[in-house]
């Protein structure tokens, strides 16, 4: 496939990739068709349909950066541009903590990361730009190659996003490693749940598990909009290997349902809509939970990944994928002073605002900083 770039954004004697962004879903259609010998190996997740099923269109604008060198196609990366009242504000997020970030052959990745960021920075009405990129890693060279030839206001931020569950040979190893009142929590709430006739299902068809989600979104469940659900449910479909399981009442109703998907040595848990409302005291999050790990561990799965992190009493045995967020923003006067006065704001702000603010104006800035 060639997709013709616009602009080669080298800056450097003898760079020869060039960058080309698209941004309609018929150019990212397109781009599955054409670059299938790039895209044929790689796991569903660095695909372009999973990448367009995983932006909340309300409040982002998806970006896929084509990479090009003599005229062919070597790399793919994924972006997406901050939306307010629906229109983009020229702030562009990347995360490549989960490795989907840039596709690319190993000896392309690092100078198609590079190309990258110059085209979605040089990108008519760009700001700034939001990497979330492994502490250590060719991403980290890859920015600090970019940041050699550029003249932008940096600032390097410690993340913690997704998380990991190490999983050992057996399930009951892994309860051995937990500490007492988890490990009792774990086996009694499944013993009671199972003593009363309830029944785990480890293969919930799509169409049962949509209707199921938002049956449960009726019942006040925590941490659940509509929007997330459409998102989750279109990332569920775009997977070839998807994870959907759930518990079920004697009588038939559903309590709890758990959404991720495979991958070739890990599994990814992505969502859940747990009934607590009317089952307040069953912990229907760790019973389904049990059940999953107890699966994935007879799978021989190595890893059980949390999109996003978690909570309750599987936390403390999770560790944080080290990530370093790179703040790195274009150096006018009016968008300094704008970052300034959002930065100062931010310290008055309720947490959640705060924490938006934040994002878009750290407290403390550095100006070409060291990355962590």
């Amino acid at each position: 496939m060639v997709l013709q770039a616009e602009k080669a954004y080298a800056k450097d004697e003898g760079f020869q990739y060039s960058a080309e962004i698209l941004r309609s879903p018929e150019q990212f259609r397109r781009l599955s068709r054409e670059a299938g010998d790039l895209l044929r190996e790689q796991e569903d997740t660095r695909k372009p349909c999973f990448f367009l099923a995983s932006v909340d269109g309300n409040t982002w604008a998806p970006l896929v950066v084509v990479v090009t060198r003599a005229k062919s196609t070597v790399g793919i990366v994924y972006a997406k541009e901050r939306k307010f009242a629906g229109i983009p504000i020229g702030l562009i997020y990347a995360d490549a903590t989960l490795d989907a970030m840039v596709v690319a052959s190993p000896a392309d990745r690092e100078p198609v990361l590079r190309a990258a960021l110059d085209g979605l920075i040089d990108e008519t009405g760009a700001r700034g730009l939001r990497v979330v990129v492994p502490a250590a890693g060719f991403e980290r060279d890859a920015i600090h190659s970019f940041l050699r030839l550029r003249s932008l206001d940096v600032h390097f931020a410690g993340v913690k996003n997704h998380c990991a569950l190490d999983l050992p040979p057996s399930y009951d190893a892994l309860l051995e490693k937990f500490g007492r009142r988890s490990r009792r929590n774990f086996r009694y709430y499944r013993r009671r749940f199972e003593d009363l006739g309830n029944t785990y299902v480890d293969q919930v068809p799509l169409a049962e598990f949509r209707r199921v989600a938002f049956d449960l979104l009726k019942k006040s469940v925590v941490g659940a909009d509509r929007n997330e659900i459409e998102r989750a449910l279109r990332m569920l479909a775009a997977v070839r290997h998807p994870i959907m399981v759930g518990l079920r009442h004697k009588n038939g109703e559903w309590l709890s349902i758990l959404g991720g998907w495979y991958e070739v040595d890990r599994a990814v848990v992505f969502s859940q809509l747990n009934n607590d409302r009317d089952y307040p005291h069953s912990a229907l999050s760790t019973v389904l939970r049990g059940y999953l790990i107890e699966g994935l561990i007879a799978r021989n799965i190595p890893s059980l990944f949390f999109w996003g992190g978690v909570l309750g009493p599987l936390l403390p045995y999770c560790w944080f994928l080290p990530a370093v967020c790179a703040h790195l923003d274009i150096p006018t006067f009016t968008w300094r002073t704008l970052r300034g006065l959002i930065g100062w704001m931010s310290g008055f702000l309720p947490a959640r605002l705060g924490v938006s603010a934040s994002w878009v104006a750290p407290r403390v800035s550095h100006e070409h900083g060291e990355m962590v």
